[in-house]
């Protein structure tokens, strides 16, 4: 288990499509004891999640239609334990901004192939797209979760 993780931000580019869908699961998955948030690097600020993200959570039974936009700001960054973000491009803008971040930004796909470790845009994509991108999600999700909760006896 990670130590000391109370806090997780996840980052996308808009805070639309990719970040609110992984905070969702992550939250449902971890329940209370870990605070989940999410933010973009270039957010669609007080948005709500894209109409696709929506219709794939509530396929999985999550009601993501209260998630609005929120910018990243070096404070935010700086407050979490652990940034999870989609691409590598995402992972040094992040770390350019807040360079204290440094060692607790990782790629939400860390844990799986490296020819899987990215997670692409689905904006402007099409339905199979953002299905692709949920899916991605989903396998990168699972890894991180048996690090992040205690093991049972």
């Amino acid at each position: 288990m990670l130590p000391n993780i109370h806090h997780i931000l996840v980052l996308c580019e808009g805070n639309h499509c990719r970040s609110p869908l992984a905070e969702a699961m992550l939250r449902k998955a971890l329940g209370p004891a870990i605070r989940v948030t999410s933010a973009g690097l270039d957010a669609l600020i007080g948005h709500s999640a894209h109409p696709e993200s929506k219709a794939l959570m509530a396929h999985d039974g999550i009601d993501i239609t209260a998630h609005r936009g929120r910018q990243v700001t070096a404070e935010l960054a700086l407050s979490a334990d652990l940034i999870l973000v989609m691409d590598q491009a995402q992972k040094l803008e992040c770390e350019r901004m807040a360079p204290s971040a440094r060692g607790r930004v990782f790629l939400l796909g860390h844990w799986l192939p490296q020819d899987q470790q990215e997670i692409p845009d689905p904006i402007h994509r099409g339905s199979e797209a953002h299905r692709l991108a949920h899916d991605r999600i989903q396998r990168a999700i699972q890894p991180w979760l048996t690090r992040l909760t205690p093991r049972r006896p």
